[in-house]
């Protein structure tokens, strides 16, 4: 791209007259130089576009969160918001809100890991990936009482641009406490439930 500034930088030059303006020369030889420079001008507007597509295509795009406190009997609509951050690559992933928007269209992985506390009866919980609202990925956790439930989920998807995903809560029955980190039995320090992603490829 360089030497393209620099032929064009050089070309203009000859077309300009001693006093700064612009020669008005209508020579075929005239003619030739100017179609040249215009040829120039939209090589460097295409190499700037197609430098603009590669930065895009490998920008790099990945999150993990985690739930740092026990949620404890949350109502179905609850979105979780994984207020921990240890990786937010691009800054794409709302700690607030729980919610990732794309910042580039391409195909996505994502995946959740849920931990559910022991209870003395029937409990459960049922998660969901949202994608725009619409339903994508599906985790239950059913069933067991006096023993930890715990899920982990992954899911390959497409994402536009703008395009948010979140993790939301759609059936529980029973007491739940869903652990955040550092609510184990043992005192581990875990990364009990969590939300991560990162982008494949860009379209």
């Amino acid at each position: 791209m360089l030497i393209l500034l620099l032929l064009l930088i050089a070309c203009e030059g000859q077309l300009s007259s001693g006093d700064g303006g612009v020669s008005s020369d209508t020579s075929p030889e005239h003619q030739s130089m100017m179609d040249e420079i215009n040829k120039l001008h939209e090589d460097v507007a295409d190499l700037n576009e197609e430098l603009a597509s590669m930065k895009s295509k490998h920008q790099s795009v990945a999150f993990f969160s985690y739930l740092t406190d026990n949620i404890v009997d949350p109502p179905v609509g609850t979105h979780v918001a994984f207020r921990g951050v240890d990786v937010n690559t691009g800054g794409a992933y709302d700690a607030t809100t729980g919610v990732f928007t794309a910042p580039v269209s391409g195909t996505y992985s994502l995946g959740f890991t849920a931990s559910v506390k022991p209870e003395t009866s029937p409990h459960g919980i049922h998660f969901v990936l949202m994608k725009n609202g619409s339903h994508e990925m599906h985790v239950f956790l059913d069933g067991r009482t006096q023993i930890w439930l715990q899920r982990y989920s992954n899911t390959v998807v497409h994402l536009n641009e703008g395009d948010t995903v979140w993790m939301e809560i759609i059936s529980v029955e029973g007491s739940n406490t869903v652990a955040g980190r550092g609510g184990n039995l043992d005192g581990e320090d875990d990364y009990n439930t969590n939300f991560m992603g990162f982008l494949i490829h860009a379209d």
